[in-house]
């Protein structure tokens, strides 16, 4: 169900309660808990991770979160080859899609933070 994420703290819990339903621990990543070291401007701004831009506002296709969650090749894909592999790493479990679904629609409505979408970039 398309909506769930209206704002930045529900994305930031969001991505919290994803990674208990798949028993990963972010904090035992390279990059930890980044969804909470960077504010919603820096989110929708200048905001990366491993010196890559998180998120491309408007377009979940094109945002490392989304392709990270979803094992896009060739970075992220599940190979020897890949740079990173999907993430989680280490879990018991991927995503699911529905969860991945809710963050792109989230990304596609220009992640909004209460008060309506961010102006593209």
């Amino acid at each position: 169900m398309a909506g769930k994420i209206n704002t930045y703290g529900e994305f930031q819990d969001f991505m919290d309660a994803c990674c208990v339903k798949v028993q990963a621990d972010p904090d035992l990543s390279g990059h930890g808990r980044w969804w909470r070291q960077m504010d919603h401007n820096e989110f929708v701004t200048t905001g990366e991770v491993k010196h890559r831009r998180v998120v491309v506002v408007g377009d979940p296709d094109n945002s490392v979160v989304i392709q990270a969650l979803r094992g896009v090749p060739p970075d992220f894909a599940d190979d020897p080859g890949a740079l990173f592999g999907r993430m989680p790493q280490n879990a018991a479990a991927f995503f699911d899609v529905a969860d991945i679904d809710e963050i792109a629609d989230w990304i596609k409505r220009g992640c909004p933070n209460g008060g309506g979408a961010v102006p593209a970039s």
